[in-house]
């Protein structure tokens, strides 16, 4: 956004929930409420257009809070907001990042795949691969109501992705991110956020700490390295145990190296957007 020149300001948190977990549990009443008073924090900064990250905020705000309020502001998702902007983003790509990739993805939110493919094509010598692979639900955690399907789609595309040798299987969404992040112990690619890609090309690298510790598969591993940090935030040490093991190493649909057998075909995808 900097790089845009988009005068911008985050929020994030607690205080500025969507309410979907509420809404979920049937607590219409409560989940109203923290929508509402979420809605109304972003009409408080007189901000004409509000960006989503998640696509369950995106959903949930603009389908169940907001036709019931007068918000006052356009809400959209960052992603086609990039994209729009590309020509300016594209002066940016300093560097060639040159590599096979194949995209993981997910049609809930209009816009995000197109917008996606569009930034990744503008990235110098970057090749995108079709993996043909059926396009469900809006991220992978959407999918926890069906998980045998989700293993088989997750070993399918994995398989995919071998096959035709890619050098990434790029995710666009967090919780995609935290469910395959750790097949990259046993599959010949990198599994990435597709922004790391796009500041591969500008020629800037944040360590991804969290597939580091969750590609160990070792709870006293990781707690090694995080004790430090525990230690200075005042943590008890077996709470962090606690979290990691039930938000890390739990949070692993298709077991590491396994090889699921494929399921029979999908109903036909829906249409794909990657340029002829």
């Amino acid at each position: 956004m900097d790089r845009l020149g988009t005068r911008y300001k985050v929020f994030g948190g607690p205080a500025n929930c969507c309410g979907v977990i509420q809404y979920r549990a049937g607590d219409a009443k409560a989940s109203g409420r923290i929508g509402g008073n979420t809605v109304a924090g972003f009409a408080g900064t007189g901000a004409a257009h509000v960006l989503t990250w998640c696509p369950t905020c995106n959903i949930q705000l603009s389908e169940i809070v907001m036709p019931s309020t007068d918000a006052g502001f356009a809400l959209g998702h960052v992603v086609p907001y990039i994209a729009a902007r590309i020509e300016i983003l594209r002066s940016h790509f300093v560097r060639s990042v040159n590599k096979r990739v194949a995209l993981h993805e997910h049609p809930g939110v209009a816009g995000v795949t197109e917008g996606v493919v569009k930034i990744l094509s503008a990235i110098p010598g970057i090749e995108l691969v079709d993996l043909e692979q059926p396009r469900v639900g809006y991220m992978c955690n959407s999918l926890a109501p069906v998980p045998d399907y989700k293993r088989e789609l997750h070993a399918r595309e994995l398989a995919a992705a071998e096959a035709v040798g890619v050098d990434c299987l790029v995710g666009i969404y967090h919780a995609c991110h935290r469910e395959l992040c750790a097949h990259e112990t046993t599959y010949p690619f990198k599994i990435v956020n597709f922004l790391e890609l796009v500041g591969e090309a500008m020629g800037i690298q944040r360590d991804d700490l969290f597939k580091q510790w969750k590609m160990m598969q070792d709870v006293d591993r990781v707690l090694a390295e995080v004790a430090g940090q525990a230690a200075m935030a005042g943590l008890d040490l077996e709470s962090v145990r606690e979290v990691l093991i039930a938000h890390m190493l739990r949070e692993q649909p298709l077991p590491i190296g396994s090889r699921v057998a494929p399921a029979p075909e999908p109903p036909a995808a829906l249409p794909r957007f990657f340029p002829e």
